[in-house]
């Protein structure tokens, strides 16, 4: 019998955001321990979902859930949940008869609280390592937008990071990091990994669009030649602001390090020599509201990416909004504004009433936009739970705590009292708004949202404006960044 034992710890932390994660963040999103984690995953599009789904069925498996961590992106994460998450697979190890392998679930973009390290998954690896030794197989996922760090490619046996921008492949990669421990485990491959930082820094590309399509068909065309199981790209999360920002290849091969090391560095300098390619145009609030407004027919998304909560934004800039509510515009619908304060005072007025607000703009006001004056009408009070319906991380359940729908001149506004980037449509039906039926939709996010709003919309728009999720690096000024680094200098990059 293979004892394999199944763990998530994930966060995407954004440097330049003042407020910590804290217990009560992942709380809030996801903190399962034990057993229960196979039921609560059990029937998810997700990575720990795909570990569960690829391993329960076989009569020599046992798995082994330790912990599912995940919360909202934001600031840096507090030690005492880093601590938890650590102890918590240690102990599971530890209490175990024996254990035959490990799948971890991880980001690839944590930050810690100083006190631990600037690399939170590199440093929970080196905590496991210290107790089990070299010699068991530890498989990891990440994100595509991970910061591969040295200790990361050290401690870790195979890595697997996402193809998808949006994401929707987690539960595929999931399967694949399980499926190639379980063949290993039963001596039928003997995966070996190489790994090659490359110095760019790269904004959010969706790999739909050029150059990151190029890029992903690249590392499929890889993945045919024989005796390679998987070769991946790292585009890096340049808001975590820490030494080891950048993007990497990974390649994971049957028993062959040479042709691993051949393909990571063949790739690298392939994507080094398109590096002006990463560089995204921007389109102003101004012109994409006005963009928006003369479409002849919706639903339009305006996707506000500057303010992204899936980067560690708060989710209030007001920018895009008053720009709407300035032009006049109607038929809105908007998911979301984060403002705890007003969600208070919705309801205590209750459903029905008309309240006088200071709405969003509390967080980073002279960055983001000031709040927003005016008198609002509660339509609905919701207990912000609802259940992911698109593509990713389907059958996902999301507890919002209580929410708000207020109508500011004709414009509909879900208010939140957490943090949450709306990449499901499905928020906007558990709140009694139609998206399909609504001239301009407004979301806080970047790409993610492409996967679902996509199959609805007549229009997509990206508006950029100064945040903490911004476009360009350049936009942001670093404590810890580590130079020489493209887009900051140039003409310098040779492979080792």
């Amino acid at each position: 019998m293979k004892n394999i034992l199944i763990a998530e710890f994930k966060h995407e932390t954004n440097g330049f955001t003042k407020e910590p994660t804290t217990m009560e963040d992942y709380k809030n999103r996801n903190l399962v321990l034990g057993d229960e984690i196979l039921d609560y995953f059990g029937n998810v599009r997700n990575e720990i979902g795909g570990f569960i789904s690829f391993l329960r069925d076989k009569e020599d498996v046992t798995l082994l859930p330790a912990i599912a961590a995940n919360a909202t992106p934001g600031g840096k994460v507090n030690r005492d949940v880093f601590e938890l998450v650590r102890d918590t697979i240690l102990e599971t190890y530890r209490k175990a008869d024996h254990v035959d392998g490990m799948l971890l679930s991880l980001h690839g973009a944590m930050v810690p609280d100083p006190s631990v390290s600037q690399d939170g998954e590199g440093s929970l690896l080196e905590a496991i390592r210290q107790v089990t030794g070299r010699e068991l197989p530890i498989y990891i996922t990440l994100d595509l937008h991970a910061n591969v760090t040295d200790k990361m490619a050290q401690y870790a046996d195979a890595i697997f990071l996402f193809d998808q921008y949006p994401h929707t492949d987690t539960y595929d990669r999931g399967v694949e990091a399980a499926e190639n421990l379980y063949r290993f485990l039963h001596n039928e491959i003997k995966p070996v990994m190489a790994v090659q930082k490359i110095p760019i820094l790269c904004p959010c590309i969706p790999t739909g669009v050029e150059p990151a399509k190029t890029v992903m068909e690249k590392a499929h065309d890889y993945e045919k030649l024989p005796g390679v199981l998987s070769v991946s790209v790292a585009y890096s999360f340049f808001y975590a602001d820490i030494e080891e920002m950048g993007m990497a290849v990974v390649a994971v091969t049957d028993n062959q390090p040479e042709l691993a090391d051949q393909i990571v560095k063949e790739f690298a300098r392939f994507i080094w020599d398109i590096r002006e390619q990463f560089n995204l145009s921007t389109i102003s609030v101004e012109e994409g509201v006005k963009m928006a407004l003369a479409e002849p027919e919706g639903p339009v998304v305006l996707a506000d990416g500057a303010d992204n909560p899936g980067g560690g934004s708060p989710g209030d800039s007001t920018f895009v909004l008053r720009a709407l509510l300035e032009h006049g515009a109607k038929n809105v619908a908007v998911a979301t504004i984060y403002d705890p304060q007003v969600v208070e005072q919705a309801i205590a007025a209750g459903v029905g009433s008309t309240i006088s607000i200071q709405l969003g703009g509390k967080e980073y006001p002279e960055m983001m936009g000031k709040p927003i004056a005016c008198d609002a009408y509660v339509r609905m009070i919701c207990d912000g739970v609802f259940i992911n319906k698109g593509p990713m991380a389907h059958g996902l359940v999301n507890y919002l705590k209580p929410t708000v729908v207020l109508v500011v001149d004709g414009i509909e506004i879900i208010v939140t009292q957490t943090r949450y980037q709306p990449w499901d449509t499905n928020i906007f039906n558990a709140h009694g708004i139609d998206p399909t039926e609504k001239k301009i939709l407004l979301v806080k996010s970047v790409a993610h949202y492409r996967a679902h709003y996509g199959q609805i919309a007549k229009k997509m728009i990206n508006v950029d404006h100064p945040g903490l999720t911004a476009t360009s690096p350049k936009e942001f000024t670093y404590t810890h960044l580590v130079r020489p680094v493209y887009p900051f200098d140039d003409n310098f990059f040779a492979l080792k």
